[in-house]
């Protein structure tokens, strides 16, 4: 029979798998409409920059969350 306090973790650690599956699809979403908002809102010519832009600031966004959360955490 399972400890009380073993079921409580292995509870806890599905709902972070959970939460964590979830915010991912949030993220691809905001990151496709994000890109689709980009070619609305600028001129053709320019949608590349900015798109560029974009891209790169949720590069640094990731790495500094890596760094930051597992990284310095060791």
């Amino acid at each position: 029979m399972m400890a009380e306090n073993d079921l409580e973790s292995k509870f806890r650690t599905g709902l972070f798998i959970i939460a964590m599956i979830l915010t991912l699809i949030a993220t691809l979403h905001f990151y496709f409409s994000a890109q689709d908002a980009i070619h609305t809102w600028f001129e053709w010519q320019y949608a590349p920059i900015f798109s560029a832009v974009f891209s790169f600031a949720v590069i640094v966004a990731c790495i500094g969350l890596t760094w930051f959360y597992i990284i310095s955490r060791r």
